[in-house]
């Protein structure tokens, strides 16, 4: 009966909604003990005793285990309970909370609505020193032109290297300032370009802090940097290379230059490179970057002495062609002062070395345009009325005798240049005379050629070698300023007794029917000659009283530059007859005198063709002495 009480007082007890502590469970008291009994009852009651007390144990840990189990239980119901109400309130703030998220969201939504499409620069935006907030992309493009942007964007950073080289940087290609169309971008899309919240808190803090776009855009571009760099590390390479000139000799500034370390140089295109970065940040108009790698050795100035010094030489002829061998300009220079001016540069820098320079009296161009370069003497002869045969012939041996060129002391030939007059080389037969009478020659009018010809070499002072007058006077030159020719002989010679060559320049002018030849030369002191002639009478030995023909002697006459009078010389001395038909023989003269053999010039078709002027009144005439061969 003690077990059931035991029982009763351990179950838990409860006080409304909370269970109240567990009591402690009574321990069952043991039963007095008993005398100890013997025999067998003994051992049976003590065996009876036993399993009562360990009954007792295995009921009282039920009843432990069984209120530690409903004591699990009322805490479970009751953490439960808890829960439900803590969920209930956060229920609750989540409630408020996401509707205080909404009326955010939804003002920052507007707001920043409102700041990315108002038009303008946020409030404190700046561009370098020039605010802009609060203008349109159009009013900014204003202000900064205003501003002078335009200019200051236009400058560049100027790189100055070794060896003169220098190279711009452009600032706006670089990266290291904005054009103003970029900056005015900038400055618009600042607060602009992101999302609506990024674009409101941008403008909320652009209302408290400046923000300067200019800045915060720049970034330079290295690709473009390294570019320009090697553009003038490429030129100073150029300029000092081992395969240009080792010096360069100026003789109008009588000096010789030369770079010194050319060949042994170079530059370190990445320092170089961050120099110009560093510039371009700083904001530096100008950088002299003079860092040179090199390994440099003195050069040979004994050599390039011995290369270089030299007497001066005129310029002169080379040949028959007329080749010019040029001028050589005197040149030297100290070596010791050129060793020292090489150790006092520096590497990549040019030195200037002194020369004594002595220029010679007669240039190669000089000489060149003193050939022919002045006219020393001409003639023009008329052949108007002469027959196309004729005139034939004269444009054949002009175009023979044209740009023939003399050499100082060279003779001209007529028969030798003209050639032998034959329907094979294109002469055609032309009146001409024939001891005293007009025949058909090969050749008729030649002689107007060469008396021309002749006519402009005395002009130009030339000496005459060999020349024969014509039988009869021509009409188309005055009295000895004529020269007849023939195949065989008579012949007409000159030589260049200048000292420089002498070209003739012989054309014909069918339109006016005249001949033209010229003497081109380099006259060298400016004389000039004035050809003049006297004539006497020639009278028949049988009948002294007809005149039969002149003596005639001719003159030059030198004068200077100036045209003062130098000389008189003596010319030819030449007799010209009269035609038969021209001379007034008495009327009892029944056979007049042989002509003398005829035309002299056995071949020219000129005299029969120009009737010379009526011989003057006889007069008793004063035979000259013959002259003496003048020069």
């Amino acid at each position: 009966m003690r077990e059931e009480n035991t029982d009763k007082r351990s179950s838990p007890r409860r006080s409304g909604a909370h269970a109240a502590a567990p009591e402690r469970p009574v321990r069952s008291r043991k039963a007095p003990a008993r005398r100890p009994e013997t025999g067998a009852e003994g051992n049976r009651a003590a065996r009876q005793a036993e399993a009562e007390r360990k009954a007792a144990q295995k009921t009282a840990k039920a009843e432990a285990r069984a209120a530690k189990k409903e004591e699990k239980a009322r805490r479970a119901e009751l953490g439960k309970a808890q829960r439900k109400k803590a969920l209930r309130r956060l229920q609750i703030a989540g409630f408020c909370l996401l509707f205080l998220a909404i009326l955010l969201l939804s003002g920052g939504a507007i707001g920043g609505h409102a700041v990315t499409n108002n038009g303008v620069n946020f409030p404190k935006v700046m561009i370098g020193s020039l605010p802009v907030g609060g203008l349109s992309y159009e009013e900014t493009l204003a202000a900064l032109e205003e501003s002078g942007w335009d200019e200051a964007a236009a400058a560049a950073l100027r790189v100055t290297l070794p060896a003169d080289v220098s190279f711009k940087v452009d600032l706006c290609d670089a990266g290291a300032m904005l054009t103003k169309e970029a900056a005015a971008a900038a400055a618009f899309r600042y607060g602009h370009d992101g999302n609506w919240f990024s674009n409101l808190f941008r403008y909320v803090k652009n209302t408290f802090v400046a923000v300067d776009v200019a800045e915060n855009r720049l970034n330079l571009d290295q690709d473009y940097i390294r570019q320009r760099a090697q553009s003038g590390v490429d030129k100073f390479l150029r300029n000092t290379a081992a395969g240009v000139e080792p010096y360069t000799v100026d003789k109008e500034a009588e000096q010789l230059t030369m770079v010194k370390g050319a060949g042994e140089l170079g530059i370190n295109l990445d320092a170089l490179c961050s120099q110009i970065s560093s510039a371009l940040l700083d904001g530096a108009k100008t950088l002299d970057y003079t860092q040179i790698e090199c390994d440099l050795q003195m050069p040979d100035f004994e050599a390039i002495h011995a290369e270089l010094s030299r007497e001066p030489q005129d310029a002169s002829f080379a040949n028959a062609e007329f080749d010019v061998i040029d001028e050589v300009v005197g040149c030297d220079f100290d070596v010791q002062e050129a060793q020292n001016l090489w150790q006092a540069a520096g590497p990549g820098e040019d030195i200037a070395i002194p020369l004594s320079i002595t220029y010679p009296e007669i240039t190669g161009e000089e000489l060149r345009s003193m050939l022919f370069r002045d006219r020393l003497g001409s003639q023009t002869t008329s052949y108007s009325g002469s027959t196309d045969a004729r005139i034939n012939n004269i444009h054949l041996a002009v175009s023979k005798i044209n740009d023939v060129v003399l050499m100082p002391g060279e003779q001209f030939s007529y028969n030798e240049v003209v050639g032998e007059r034959t329907t094979e080389a294109g002469f055609q037969a032309a009146d001409a005379y024939n001891d005293g009478e007009v025949v058909q020659e090969i050749g008729g009018g030649i002689c107007q050629v060469s008396s021309t010809l002749y006519c402009a070499t005395m002009y130009a002072q030339l000496e005459t070698v060999e020349r024969t007058n014509h039988y009869f006077k021509v009409g188309y030159l005055p009295y000895s300023m004529d020269a007849t020719v023939s195949w065989g002989g008579p012949e007409f010679i000159f030589r260049n007794n200048r000292d420089y060559p002498v070209k003739i320049v012989a054309y014909c002018n069918d339109d006016t029917r005249e001949l033209t030849i010229e003497i081109w030369g380099t006259d060298v002191d400016g004389t000039y000659v004035e050809l003049s002639h006297e004539t006497y009478m020639i009278y028949d030995e049988e009948y002294p009283d007809v005149v039969i023909g002149y003596a005639v002697q001719g003159y030059r006459t030198v004068y200077d530059k100036d045209g003062n009078y130098l000389e008189k010389r003596k010319g030819p001395y030449d007799i010209y007859h009269f035609h038969d038909y021209d001379i007034a023989w008495p009327e009892e003269k029944t056979n007049p005198p042989d002509e003398g053999g005829g035309d002299s010039g056995g071949g020219d078709g000129s005299g029969d063709l120009y009737a010379p002027p009526d011989p003057p009144e006889p007069v008793e005439p004063e035979i000259p002495q013959e002259p003496d061969p003048y020069a």
